[in-house]
This record gives C-alpha cells, sequence and structure tokens, in this order.
C-alpha cells in the first residue's frame, strides 16, 4: 500500500494526519524491514531536530494498535517496527542484525499439537530470530556468536 491509503485510513478512524506521522509511514514503507524508534529519530533528527522518542512512540503504538504495523522485540529486548503484510497468513524468519525478514513458506501451528483444555486460540504469530546470511558471517567473525545456531 501506499502512505496516503494509511494516512487516509488513520483520518477516517479519527486520527490526524500530521507530517511526522506520514514521514515514519514513508521510512517503514521505504525500507521494509523491522526498525527500532531509535533508528527512526535518527533518520528524522534533520527534518525534525526537537522530535522526542515520546513523540515516535506515540505514533508507533497508534499505528500499531489500528494494524498498520507490527511490533516485535529481539535479543536486546527493544521493539522494533514494520509495515504489517498484508499477504496471506504466514510467519517470518527475522534477521536480528539488519531487521529483515523472510517468510516462513508454512505455518508451524498444526507442529504445536493440541492447545491445553479449555483454551480458545485467537490468533498465532511465529518469528524465528536469527541472522540471515549476509549478516550472519559477520557476526560470527566479531564474536558475537561462536556458533551458528544448529536447529
Amino acid at each position: 500500500m501506499h502512505t496516503d491509503v494509511y494516512m487516509s485510513e488513520l483520518k477516517d478512524r479519527g486520527y490526524r494526519a500530521t507530517g511526522k506521522r506520514r514521514d515514519i509511514l514513508e521510512y517503514l514503507l521505504q525500507h521494509n524491514r523491522y526498525i527500532s524508534a531509535r533508528e527512526l529519530i535518527e533518520a528524522m533528527k534533520e527534518k525534525y531536530p526537537t522530535m522526542s522518542l515520546e513523540t515516535v512512540y506515540r505514533n508507533l503504538r497508534t499505528m500499531r494498535d489500528e494494524g498498520i504495523i507490527e511490533e516485535s522485540r529481539f535479543e536486546d529486548n527493544e521493539s522494533k517496527y514494520r509495515i504489517a503484510c498484508q499477504t496471506s497468513h504466514h510467519h517470518h524468519y527475522i534477521c536480528i542484525a539488519c531487521g529483515n525478514t523472510m517468510v516462513i513458506d508454512h505455518c508451524p501451528m498444526p507442529s504445536v499439537g493440541s492447545v491445553p483444555k479449555g483454551f480458545v486460540v485467537l490468533q498465532h504469530r511465529f518469528e524465528v530470530l536469527g541472522y540471515c546470511e549476509t549478516c550472519a558471517p559477520k557476526t560470527k567473525a566479531e564474536g558475537m556468536v561462536d556458533e551458528i545456531a544448529k536447529v
């Protein structure tokens, strides 16, 4: 989707169409990977030198709550965000170094087996965190990973 479509959706739901919100959306759309709030601030500091981390988080929370973006936490426990997928049901491999994602070509939910008695599944999400082909050799060379995980 295009920025204008997302902005229109937010406006229809009662949110103001601010320049900062538009620029955050455009940045997420252009980069198509998981991005931290700190990266967003750094990318926008020239245009918005006084923009606070709280402003960024407030906009990210609004867009997350409205289903426009997805939030994930990585090993550093920092939330990162990306535009929500608009395609059919699927899951992701996520590189924790660069934020790039790759689609898991099947749904692992059937492998989970039976759910506990009385538990009603409303939705599910599988994310496999690790290092992509580009980042794995770098992290290993830097001593960040002694051995790439054997699965």
